[in-house]
Parts: C-alpha cells; structure tokens; sequence
C-alpha cells in the first residue's frame, strides 16, 4: 500500500501551542485574570471548565466535518477563532466579557486540538497511524513545559494584556500555516466526499457500541484527571516545599516526560498490542498519584516522572485504539461519540479539582488515583474485544 506523506512534524508543533495557550497557560493566568476583574480564582476556573464542555458540545459536529472536509481544514478555522478569543481577552474589562472570550476559546479547542490532530494523521496515512500519532503527541508531551516556562516571565515583563495578545499573535500564525498545509495535501485524501459513509448508533453492532462506550469511559476519566491536576500542581507543590520556583520545575517535569514516555512508544510499541501499552499507562497514574503524598522532593519527582510517562502513552492510546475498530472514513464520527460525553464530564476537572483541593491536597490525591484506577480495569476490559479494522491486521502493516 503507497504510504502518502503526512505533515505530522506541523501537527505536532500545534499540538504545543493549541494546548499550551488554550489550556495550560490558564494556570498562571488565573490569578491576574481573577484580581483584574475582582472575582476569586475560582469563577476563572468554572469558566473554564464551561469552555472545555464547549467541546463535548461540539464534537459529534466537528466529527462530522473532520470526514466530509478533512482534519487539516479544521484546525486552520481553530486556531484563527483561539486568535480572536485570545486577542479580546487582553481588554478583560469584566467577568462575563472572560467569559465570552473563553467561549472562543473553547470552539477553538475542539477545533484545533489532539482529536482533529489525530483525524488528519489517520486520513492522510492509515497504515502509519499509530507513529504518527505517536510523533504528534511527542510534541504535545512538552507543551505545558514550554507555556508554564514562558508564560511567568510574559507575564512578569509584558503584563497581562500584552502576555494575551502575544499569545493571540502565535494562535494566527497556526491559523496561516494549517491554511497553507490544507492548500498542499488536503487533496491528497481519498476518504473525504460529500457523501459520507453510514455511521450512526442504530446501525453499530454491539461490539462496536462496547468498543465505543469503554474508550469513551477511559478517555473521561483519564481526561477528568488530566484537567483536574494540570491546574493545581504548581499550587500543591508551592505548598507541600514553600518554594514556588522548585514547584515550577516540579509540575514542569510533567511534559518532558511525557515525551519520554512516547519516545518508547514509537521505538518499541509496534512490537505490542496497544492496549497492553494502555494498561501499563494506566498503572502508572494512580502510582504516581499516591507517591505525591511523600514529603520528600525526590519522592515527588520520581512521581512526576512516572505521571508525565503514563500520560504520555495514554493518549497514544486514545487515538490509536479507536483506529483499531473503526477505519479512516468514520474515524472522525467515532471520536465524536466518544468525545461528546468525556468533554462535558472532563470539563468539570478544573472546578472539580478546586473543590476537591479546598478539602485537602490528599483527598485530592486519592480521588484522582480512584478515578485512573477504574480507568485500568475498563483498558483491561478491551481485551476481550478483537480488532475489526482490516488494515491493522494485516501482518506487514509497521
């Protein structure tokens, strides 16, 4: 089968910047976003937990258009709309004016993020999916190292405003080069036409509809987790050592391993199956979780370490996995099913989290490693369910 080339170095480079400025960077900009507008860090966090349910809202849509249009026209429409969000929230005269920019925002995000990401990869070259999948979330792995390490000193030098219209300025850069990258391989795609290939619940067998509520379970929770700690490591760890710059370098060790965790993906995942690879990941989250209640530092960062490595595999799984049961010509309605219900559940991560916290860092702690837990035994579940897609069984298929 003639493999077609695959811009997968540019989604992955998005990749750190769609989920560095729609979502991470939102750790440091809640507190000058709560002062300037004389409400308490949590109202920011709620709205942005609004913004993430934005994408269950939108993803059977985007699903959709991701097989009628293609995945490479998508994000050039997210990143221009995370543009404009981002460049009206510099003015921030009020709550509610946030709260309409991270509407933006949010549509942004569902546009221009992994899943859309993933739909490219998968339409522009089946066979290879799962490394190229795996080389764009190596990018993705460092993208909350990257924001938090540049974000503080924007922030401390620039100021908010001029911090959010720079980051609005690196948003429209992604909108120009998916619009020149559509131009140049978008017509490269045989699956896309204007009449799309049946995929509805009614005409899904049962193992299908299985398949589609356990990955749609997992990647919740997983994605609950991921939302919910992402805000609050800086805080538990300036809290736990009294040192705000070792709680930067701790929550940051996050992203570097993320990437180590998928470097060993792609060397040495295609010699096993990838829901074994999703089983480990999982194992390794609620363990780490529950090293995080030592005090020592070294504790904390041996925890951080096996965190970012679980997180890192895990969302190769996600985007691989599905492919396993569902081709290339359903593949964006699939993840549209499975992400409509994890995005409005996740979204509450951010709000949840600050509840959850205000309790105690340890409650918070075990509730996280509760939920990965669960999230374990429903990968180990997928087991029972063969692989349906042809081309993934093929046995020279890399």
């Amino acid at each position: 089968m003639k493999h077609r080339r695959v811009p997968v170095h540019s989604l992955g480079i998005s990749q750190i910047i769609s989920f560095g400025l729609l979502f991470y960077a939102f750790a440091q900009l809640k507190t000058p976003l709560a002062q300037s507008t004389g409400v308490n860090e949590t109202m920011i966090l709620a709205a942005v937990s609004g913004a993430l349910v934005i994408q269950g809202v939108l993803a059977l849509v985007i699903g959709q258009w991701i097989d009628r249009f293609g995945g490479l026209y998508i994000m050039q429409g997210g990143f221009l709309i995370g543009a404009i969000g981002l460049g009206l929230l510099s003015f921030y005269p009020s709550f509610v004016w946030i709260c309409a920019c991270l509407v933006l925002i949010g549509v942004s995000y569902a546009m221009c993020t992994y899943e859309v990401a993933f739909g490219s990869a998968v339409q522009l070259d089946e066979p290879k999916a799962r490394r190229n999948i795996s080389i764009i979330t190596f990018y993705g792995g460092i993208a909350s190292t990257v924001t938090w390490m540049s974000v503080a000193p924007m922030l401390e030098f620039l100021g908010l405003q001029m911090t959010c219209l720079c980051l609005a300025g690196l948003m429209l850069f992604g909108a120009w080069r998916f619009w020149v990258l559509s131009q140049r391989y978008q017509q490269e795609v045989p699956q896309i036409s204007k009449t799309l290939e049946p995929f509805r619940w009614s005409i899904l067998t049962q193992s299908e509809k299985r398949v589609l509520v356990t990955m749609g379970s997992i990647s919740t929770l997983g994605f609950l987790t991921f939302t919910a700690t992402s805000m609050f490591w800086i805080n538990l760890f300036s809290e736990k050592f009294a040192d705000p710059a070792l709680a930067v370098v701790l929550a940051s060790l996050y992203g570097p391993f993320q990437v180590v965790g998928r470097l060993i993906e792609m060397k040495f995942g295609h010699r096993f199956d990838a829901r074994l690879s999703g089983i480990v990941a999982t194992m390794l989250m609620p363990l780490a979780l529950t090293m995080i209640h030592s005090d020592a530092v070294e504790i904390a960062v041996l925890a951080m370490i096996l965190f970012g490595m679980g997180q890192g595999v895990l969302t190769v799984t996600y985007g691989f996995v599905t492919n396993l049961y569902f081709r290339a010509s359903v593949y964006g309605r699939a993840k549209g099913m499975m992400i409509a219900p994890r995005a409005v559940i996740a979204a509450m991560g951010p709000s949840l989290g600050g509840v959850l916290y205000a309790q105690g860092a340890d409650q918070f702690l075990y509730v996280m490693a509760g939920l990965m837990l669960v999230a374990m035994l429903l990968m180990t579940s997928l087991l029972r369910l063969p692989p349906t897609n042809e081309i993934h069984l093929q046995p020279n298929n890399p």
